[in-house]
């Protein structure tokens, strides 16, 4: 049951997010970063997500204004032969969503919802209410939402430089479906939402937040990185203080400035025991240090294995102690931002792009999925802070060890590399700039704030 303190004069925002983590911590700081701004914020999530969530929020900016709406986790038992698990599952999440956002639209003013457009059925009902408005939040970059709006609409935006990268990209630029065309066309003529949020900002994609902005003719809300924004408004020092450092941190302490490369391909990447062999191989052979993050496997990721586990080559560890090392998790943000990292070999989602550019670390880009590509591409033929080690035209080929330790060479040692470290400092500067108090980020998150409480 949705509860709250509000009075018939104040406005409460529900956030509804996908439930996957590299989505769900996106919009969880910007629940952080709204209910700052003494606006009760209703985050409607998985229970034991919810969880982990309230563990991490303690004390911290906006807790005390964030309600927490448990949603039961839908069982699978009952999942349609043939139907989408994803769209299924989500479906089961329809009634109690409607349910607690019509709550809540009934002790407040006006209902603000911000929601991923995937979640926009689960919401649909609570638009009939006349104090419903809704802002439609993107965890990808400008770019990847511009060229896909490109594919589906062709020419529905006046870009002089669209063919011309097109042409220089060849066949690394993937194609969308029929089916993706159209959910973006869908999307396109949505009427009944107020605007959109995107976790970026113009020192890094100026150029196609405009562009969307004049396509969409509706506000293109662009504050971020959040990250950097929740950061400008409390200490991190005082937020970590009493953390144990972490032992990555620790081995970074020992290094030289710019000679360790961190490895990380998400939560959701899986890499065959091929892959894993040569990647090892790679690193090994580079002479350059390393913190690779390589997670264990869950039940379902086994089942790709014979054996259901996968190992790192006999003795590797060994040979690599006290230059590289290999854990099942890292603290990302904080090996970014220190010092003796100078590089990230990376799968190229945006939150990982943006947390790298936001520190000043250039890329080794090796994208799997989903708008990873576009990331990809944007960061070494736009911005020219990286460098590909994996294409998505070569996507189901092994890369082999000599490929990845001549890119970790490139990245780490030459001049080249040099030049996309500075490039990405000086963005990272912007960035700074920005998010501090009376930066471009925040005076439109306060326009943003003004806009949802008018």
């Amino acid at each position: 049951m949705a509860t709250t303190n509000s009075s018939d004069n104040e406005v409460i925002v529900a956030i509804v997010p996908f439930p996957d983590y590299s989505h769900l911590n996106q919009l969880f700081i910007l629940a952080r970063l709204v209910a700052s701004h003494n606006i009760p914020v209703h985050f409607l999530c998985l229970a034991d997500q919810n969880q982990d969530l309230k563990l991490h929020v303690q004390g911290g900016l906006g807790a005390s204004n964030i309600h927490f709406e448990d949603l039961m986790r839908p069982s699978d038992d009952d999942n349609a032969a043939g139907h989408d698990p994803i769209l299924m599952f989500l479906k089961k999440l329809r009634e109690p969503i409607q349910k607690t956002c019509i709550e809540l639209s009934t002790n407040a003013k006006r209902l603000v919802i911000i929601h991923e457009f995937i979640m926009t059925e689960l919401i649909w009902n609570a638009h009939t209410f006349p104090n419903v408005k809704s802002y439609i939040f993107h965890a990808g970059s400008a770019f990847n939402r511009y060229y896909r709006l490109q594919q589906s609409i062709p020419d529905i935006v006046d870009d002089d430089d669209h063919v011309k990268l097109v042409e220089q990209m060849h066949d690394e630029l993937p194609l969308l479906e029929p089916d993706g065309k159209l959910m973006v066309r869908m999307e396109h003529e949505l009427k009944f939402y107020s605007g959109e949020v995107i976790n970026s900002c113009k020192e890094v994609e100026g150029k196609y937040i405009d562009l969307l902005a004049n396509a969409k003719g509706k506000p293109f809300c662009s504050f971020g990185p959040f990250h950097m924004l929740l950061e400008s408004h409390e200490s991190i020092s005082s937020s970590s203080s009493n953390m144990i450092r972490n032992e990555c941190l620790e081995f970074l302490d020992m290094q030289d400035v710019n000679s360790v490369i961190f490895i990380s391909f998400g939560s959701t990447t899986t890499l065959s025991q091929e892959q894993i062999n040569e990647l090892a191989l790679g690193l090994e052979q580079s002479n350059y240090g390393f913190i690779w993050v390589l997670r264990k496997r869950n039940n379902v990721e086994k089942l790709r294995e014979k054996d259901g586990k996968i190992e790192l080559p006999e003795g590797f560890e060994e040979r690599v102690k006290g230059r590289g090392m290999v854990v099942n998790w890292a603290p990302q943000l904080e090996i970014l931002r220190h010092s003796s990292t100078g590089g990230f070999l990376s799968h190229c989602g945006w939150n990982s792009c943006l947390e790298s550019i936001s520190m000043g670390v250039p890329l080794a880009t090796w994208p799997i999925s989903y708008d990873q590509p576009y990331n990809a591409m944007y960061v070494t033929n736009v911005l020219k802070i990286g460098i590909s080690i994996k294409s998505c035209a070569h996507r189901e080929e092994l890369v082999t060890a000599s490929t990845i330790e001549k890119a970790v060479k490139t990245l780490m040692g030459t001049t080249e590399g040099e030049e996309m470290r500075q490039r990405a400092v000086e963005l990272s500067n912007k960035i700074k700039s920005s998010v501090s108090h009376g930066g471009h980020a925040c005076m439109e998150m306060e326009s943003f704030i003004s806009n949802i409480i008018k």
